[in-house]
């Protein structure tokens, strides 16, 4: 396939060695479109020397954008590469940007990266060495081939545009000159019509600026974009290049799940993303019952996956089948309810451009009432074409990065399953098989042995994952939590206390932790310990975007309760009442609570 080469052509020596560098670094079929103002003499002289250059005249004075539509008169391929004459492209540079713009589809335009420029195309490179340059280029495309990354902003100074979309908003637009914002103005009406941007990250050019007015002057080129500026205002209204990096668009979601024996919940949780998925991939690990069956009714993505006990394999061959914008995994046994699928599907309308993930709250358990007693902050939605890969055999997590999201949308984790041996089993098996542990599996191995109260087992694990020293800090703090537990279960009252006061060196005091020494020191019967330790928890301001495992009634209801216990131990019925009124707040329709009650108006009755 053919692709025409529009430079335009400002300086005779800039323009030699840009023709040059182009023939030397480019194999795949091409034609050269030059265009150059009247006044250029020598610049004309030496294109009718070159046969196999196509030369295009335009006034003198004229500016990027009118260049470039009159070098686009003449082009006639489904690509046209526009690009100034100070530009040194590199090998194989063309063919990327072919393979860039027929991967992505809705593309109409793409860039290269450069060095020396603005915006989401810069790489610092600062060697003027053409061998460098042409090293570090094969590198590049190497280590990122065929990759590419959707940006609301291209620039002018080399971008390849589909004709037929060029064609379609009419060009740049020469209100824009003698340069700047002709690049802005395109890519916003391009966004406007439904299309997309995106950057070849394998392939690299060399922005160098030796000659004309910019070289000579700094400022001049500060002084157009000034003025353009002010033409993008009166145009528009507001500010383009903030409202390009500001931009919102709709994006296409692919729900990724993986299954096995869900016929319970799995109807239940599908009808809940009505509106929200656009495609539903389902990957059985083996189930017996109605599942494919169920699934079947939503969708016709579903494919089998042998089980080899590892849940991060079968996760990234879920994620292995999208194709739209954004991935979405979820459990058979969550479900959006409808308040938060609302909240979701606005949010799928206009989301920034440049959001890699968005997290959500895991509502994890419920009590009698409906309220919500433990959650935690899951990285649910990501951008497919990251690649961003899940890790762990058991208790995987999305390893993600870049620009995420806290998103105020709660998933509903409705848990059907019964507590089973199927983790540990894996974990057990891993151990006999004597396969490394990571510091997270270790964590999480102690919390299976937690789990099924095998406490000296589990208490051998937290300690190993403890004294690794590189677990993330939210699981650090629960393991002293968990391993104090074990003590107390194993009748070590003092070394349970000692192990949970160590979480407050690596964080300020934790709810749940002060919560659990106020119960250590009950136990005891010692009321005024538990006294000091539940007014901490209760003292405390509840962390609003925590990613940790949040057991929300240690930092609202429970602390309240239990001091309205302690009080009344040691004789302080005023202050009883007091924390069971506060209590009251938040469960006012608890049996405990109104039972305090009575009893204290029975206390007061008796007085009187």
């Amino acid at each position: 396939m053919r692709t025409d080469i529009i430079v335009f052509a400002q300086h005779f020596e800039a323009l030699q060695e840009c023709l040059f560098n182009i023939r030397l670094s480019t194999q795949s079929s091409y034609r050269l479109i030059v265009v150059a103002e009247e006044g250029a003499n020598s610049i004309k002289e030496w294109l009718e020397q070159n046969s196999n250059v196509v030369p295009v005249v335009g006034k003198d004075g004229i500016g990027v954008a009118a260049a470039y539509n009159l070098g686009e008169r003449v082009a006639d391929t489904d690509h046209v590469v526009f690009m100034r004459d100070y530009i040194y492209v590199t090998d194989g540079w063309l063919e990327r940007l072919n393979g860039c713009m027929e991967r992505n589809g809705r593309a109409a335009m793409v860039g290269p990266v450069s060095s020396g420029v603005s915006g989401m195309q810069n790489a610092d490179f600062p060697s003027d060495n053409p061998a460098v340059t042409e090293h570090f280029s094969e590198s590049l495309g190497v280590m990122r081939a065929n990759e590419s990354k959707r940006v609301p902003r291209l620039l002018s100074h080399l971008v390849m545009i589909r004709k037929s979309v060029f064609d379609e908003l009419g060009g740049f637009d020469e209100r824009f000159e003698p340069e700047s914002y002709e690049d802005d103005d395109m890519c916003y009406r391009a966004l406007m019509s439904g299309y997309e941007m995106y950057v070849a990250k394998d392939c690299f050019v060399r922005y160098e600026r030796k000659f004309g007015p910019y070289a000579d002057d700094p400022t001049w080129y500060q002084r157009h974009i000034q003025a353009n500026g002010h033409r993008a205002l009166a145009k528009w209204g507001f500010d383009l290049p903030a409202a390009l990096y500001a931009w919102r668009q709709p994006i296409t979601i692919s729900l990724c799940m993986i299954v096995k024996n869900e016929e319970q919940t799995l109807a239940q949780c599908l009808s809940s993303v009505e509106g929200i998925a656009d495609e539903i991939v389902i990957v059985d690990t083996g189930s017996s019952d109605r599942t494919k069956e169920i699934a079947g009714r939503f969708t016709d993505r579903i494919y089998d996956f042998e089980w080899i006990d590892d849940f991060a394999a079968a996760r990234n061959f879920a994620f292995g089948q999208a194709k739209m914008d954004y991935m979405l995994w979820m459990d058979a046994d969550d479900s959006f309810l409808p308040a938060d699928a609302d909240k979701f599907r606005e949010l799928k309308k206009s989301l920034q451009w440049d959001t890699d993930a968005v997290s959500m709250v895991y509502n994890l358990s419920f009590d009698e009432y409906g309220n919500v007693t433990s959650s935690l902050r899951r990285n649910r939605l990501v951008k497919r074409e990251n690649g961003f890969r899940w890790i762990g055999v058991v208790h995987e997590y999305l390893a993600v990065y870049g620009k995420i999201e806290n998103a105020d949308i709660g998933v509903t984790h409705n848990r059907q399953h019964t507590q089973t041996d199927r983790n540990l089993n894996i974990y057990a098996r891993k151990e006999k098989e004597g396969v490394p542990f990571s510091s997270r599996d270790l964590y999480y191995y102690a919390n299976e042995l937690f789990d099924h109260s095998m406490w000296e087992k589990s208490l051998h694990y937290y300690e190993q994952f403890l004294d690794r020293k590189d677990g993330w800090i939210e699981d650090v703090i629960n393991a002293f939590g968990q391993a104090g537990d074990c003590l107390h279960k194993l009748d070590k009252r003092l070394e349970a206390k000692a192990k949970v006061l160590q979480s407050f060196a690596h964080a300020l005091p934790r709810a749940e932790n002060c919560c659990r020494l106020g119960y250590y020191h009950m136990e005891e019967g010692d009321y005024a310990g538990a006294a000091f330790w539940y007014k901490t928890a209760a003292s405390l301001d509840k962390p609003v975007s925590a990613m940790a495992l949040m057991r929300h009634a240690c930092w609202t209801w429970l602390p309240h309760l239990q001091l309205c216990v302690c009080y009344n131990k040691l004789g302080r019925n005023d202050l009883a009442k007091h924390h069971n009124e506060i209590a009251g707040t938040y469960l006012p329709d608890d049996a405990r609570i109104r039972s305090n009650r009575t009893y204290f108006e029975s206390l007061e009755a008796s007085r009187e």
